[in-house]
């Protein structure tokens, strides 16, 4: 094989890899893969306003009965932007099993709950059985609007039967209640 021929197969093999390299930046440019030309967008968590699962909101009811801090300009703020939120009636997975058991046999004894109303409102989640009202713990819903729990029956003394399910939210004097569908069966 003559030396002009080794010459243009390396340079035509060269060439064929050039055009892939440049075809695939150009493809992960496109696609915004990568940033050669463009500028990176501003970030759009910043400070302290996106919380994450279960973080409690910067978005806080007022509890202060009117008494301003001048000092503390974001918690009057943020009071001010609670006071004029509409609370919502309460929505989510109640309990996420209807039919546990107390002793974890056949179903488990453990529990999450959700509550989504406003963000910055008080949820609960009662349960009644005749003339017994059991309660999870207050919690205050984070910046979507949720509260979350995990726990077993036996944390609020449930004890075998049928239980109605009621969520409760509360915010700035207002109180909006949801009535789960399905009962808590609870087997022994």
């Amino acid at each position: 094989m003559s030396f002009s021929k080794l010459s243009s197969s390396r340079l035509f093999v060269a060439s064929i890899l050039i055009l892939i390299v440049v075809g695939l930046l150009g493809v992960l440019v496109v696609t915004n893969t990568i940033s050669v030309f463009h500028k990176k967008p501003a970030s759009l968590t910043t400070g302290s306003s996106f919380n994450t699962k279960g973080q409690q909101s910067s978005v806080q009811p007022n509890q202060n009965s009117g008494s301003i801090n001048p000092n503390n300009t974001q918690a009057s703020t943020n009071n001010q932007i609670a006071s004029n939120l509409t609370l919502y009636t309460p929505t989510g997975s109640f309990v996420s099993n209807h039919r546990p058991n107390l002793s974890g046999y056949p179903a488990p004894n453990l529990e999450s709950s959700v509550c989504t109303t406003t963000p910055g409102a008080d949820c609960t989640i009662n349960f009644t059985m005749d003339n017994t009202t059991r309660s999870l713990d207050t919690r205050t819903t984070d910046s979507n609007g949720s509260a979350y729990w995990d726990w077993k029956l036996q944390d609020i003394n449930l004890t075998a039967g049928t239980w109605k399910i009621q969520a409760v939210a509360k915010m700035n004097g207002q109180t909006k209640t949801a009535s789960d569908a399905i009962d808590l069966m609870v087997a022994q």
